[in-house]
């Protein structure tokens, strides 16, 4: 055997692993994309393009990174770092809209008599250095989004955001405020998408903004969704966490006769 098909090997081994189901809510961490049509897609569970193996190893290391940057934290006198809710010895979560818009957090941060939402990122240099000399607001709308998010959830007005430079091992660190016209801005945001009023960023899925959108072939019809209430066109997503049929004006019900396939509309220049 050739050293070369040993490499070959592994990123078939990471081929092999079974598809993840689709997460099936508005999260922190996709509230900050620019098409509204990939967050509705995420709420109804829409299935994902599969990452590549070399991705899914990126997305493994960042959880690597995450559990070295907290232990790091922990050596800091005076700074308590929960990862979990002491509570419910669980994830920090919050839910709204009965589960329909959800987020986990990193952990919370306790310094100086003050609690912070914990959001840790690993960044290349060329985007460490942006964050560093921009902050996070306006290096990365896509993070800010995110931690906003989790403050306005959480009630939580201040996080602590820390980035690692994982090509030169080197942190930076800000203390983000919270806004509350930009939650109240993504608040209305969200609550158009729970209605089905999203539209499509592009007008087909060469545009650039699509490439990397893990919803891009359903969306541009390569993928057809699985035929449920969630993915119907007459549901919308209710307060109690399920899905209202506005064709019989009652809570939503499989097998009905009815169904037609949601799909975000197109845009309108």
């Amino acid at each position: 055997m050739d050293a070369p098909e040993i490499i070959e090997l592994i990123d078939e081994s990471y081929e092999q692993e079974p598809a993840q189901r689709a997460r099936q809510y508005i999260g922190a961490s996709i509230i900050g994309y620019d098409c509204d049509a990939a967050i509705a897609m995420n709420l109804r569970g829409y299935p994902n393009v599969a990452p590549d193996p070399q991705l899914k190893r990126i997305f493994a290391m960042g959880h690597t990174i995450e559990d070295m940057v907290v232990a790091d934290l922990k050596r800091v006198r005076g700074l308590e770092i929960q990862e979990t809710n002491p509570d419910t010895g669980r994830q920090w979560n919050y839910r709204a809209c009965g589960g329909h818009v959800s987020c986990n957090t990193d952990g919370m941060a306790i310094w100086q008599g003050k609690t912070l939402v914990l959001e840790i990122k690993s960044m290349n240099d060329a985007s460490f250095n942006k964050f560093k000399s921009k902050t996070i607001r306006r290096s990365h709308p896509h993070y800010y989004a995110q931690v906003t998010m989790y403050m306005g959830m959480s009630g939580v007005r201040q996080s602590l955001f820390v980035g690692y430079n994982k090509n030169r091992s080197v942190y930076h660190a800000e203390i983000v405020d919270f806004d509350e016209f930009e939650w109240s801005a993504m608040r209305y945001r969200i609550k158009k998408i729970l209605r089905g009023e999203s539209k499509k960023i592009a007008r087909d899925r060469s545009d650039w903004r699509c490439k990397g959108c893990f919803k891009r072939d359903v969306c541009w019809g390569k993928v057809t969704p699985e035929k449920a209430c969630s993915s119907c066109v007459y549901a919308v997503a209710d307060q109690r966490g399920g899905w209202y049929c506005t064709k019989h004006d009652l809570p939503a019900k499989k097998h009905c006769g009815h169904y037609l396939m949601y799909m975000p509309g197109e845009r309108d220049d």
